[in-house]
């Protein structure tokens, strides 16, 4: 039999609280892990950004900042490295998006000029 450290009373053996004043006994402390984080996971969400920058670069823009933030938080080198990567990655490819798409309308706009100003301003 052991006793309560604060109050006194009788406990059985196996107890990891007391019935008499609720305290935590011994073995509660002895029972509680402390979380124990592996160097050596990522988090998904990194994992997600940096995959969807290559497919979506909004998407893997939006993941890759949110997991940027937590792997600060976290002080996960794994994850702030490749939430770098999608980071990086989804705005070069948002760049060159939008860079294409300005060349795509000057050309556009060539032709059509092209073509209104060979016939004599009328769109046949």
């Amino acid at each position: 039999m052991k006793y309560c450290k604060s109050c006194g009373k009788e406990l059985a053996d196996e107890a990891v609280l007391c019935t008499g004043c609720g305290c935590a006994t011994d073995e509660f402390y002895s029972q509680q892990q402390p979380a124990q984080k592996n160097g050596d996971n990522m988090s998904m969400m990194a994992l997600l950004g940096f995959i969807f920058s290559f497919i979506s670069s909004l998407i893997g823009l939006i993941l890759s900042c949110i997991a940027y933030k937590t792997a600060v938080a976290e002080n996960d080198s794994k994850s702030k490295t490749f939430s770098k990567a999608g980071i990086i990655i989804s705005s070069v490819s948002m760049g060159i998006g939008v860079l294409t798409g300005i060349i795509v309308a000057i050309v556009y706009c060539v032709i059509i000029a092209a073509a209104v100003g060979g016939a004599g301003g009328v769109i046949t």
